[in-house]
């Protein structure tokens, strides 16, 4: 049983990822072929994540964040997180 759920939420982030991905590259205006030129991920790979088909690599999906111009976290959440507090706090 224990495998089985294992499975199903790796098929669930695969699957999140990619609407995620696709989400951004469309807000961004841009097409798979262009955002396969940017990242040098080819276009088969990248629509085999979109659809959630592909499990990606840690490097493809940096290239894809890089040319997206987003940190690679974005990709497995819908929450932003804010600047690092401590750094705006005073300095004694």
């Amino acid at each position: 049983m224990e495998k089985d759920k294992f499975v199903q939420a790796s098929s669930d982030t695969k699957i999140d990822i990619g609407h995620r991905l696709r989400a951004r590259r469309t807000q961004e205006g841009l097409s798979i072929r262009k955002l396969s030129l940017m990242s040098g991920v080819s276009r088969t790979i990248l629509n085999e994540i979109e659809l959630g088909r592909s499990n990606a690599t840690v490097d493809t999906l940096i290239k894809l964040s890089n040319a997206l111009g987003i940190e690679p976290y974005m990709l497995f959440t819908d929450k932003r997180f804010p600047e690092d507090a401590s750094s705006n706090a005073p300095r004694t």
